[in-house]
């Protein structure tokens, strides 16, 4: 029986620091990648260089929660005002 081949997961390329500063943002949400965890903290982005994508930092991060590496990286957007004024 041959040996089964480790399953690789792939995650949609995001776009770079210098788009997402861009478009106004500042902050980053960085989330647990173990569903089960959902820790997250919220960081300021200014230190990672205009041309990394946040999908590449991603695999980088490991959870002080439960020790679990990988993380989902999102822009902190504002929130949106609701009502018509």
């Amino acid at each position: 029986m041959a040996a089964q081949e480790p399953e690789v997961t792939t995650y949609p390329q995001k776009i770079t620091f210098g788009e997402m500063r861009e478009s106004g943002v500042r902050d980053v949400l960085i989330y647990c990648r173990d569903h089960r965890c959902s820790h997250h903290v919220e960081t300021n982005a200014d230190g990672w260089p205009d041309d990394v994508r946040l999908s590449g930092i991603e695999p980088d991060f490991v959870c002080t929660a439960c020790g679990k590496r990988g993380a989902e990286v999102r822009p902190k957007f504002s929130h949106a005002r609701m009502g018509t004024g």
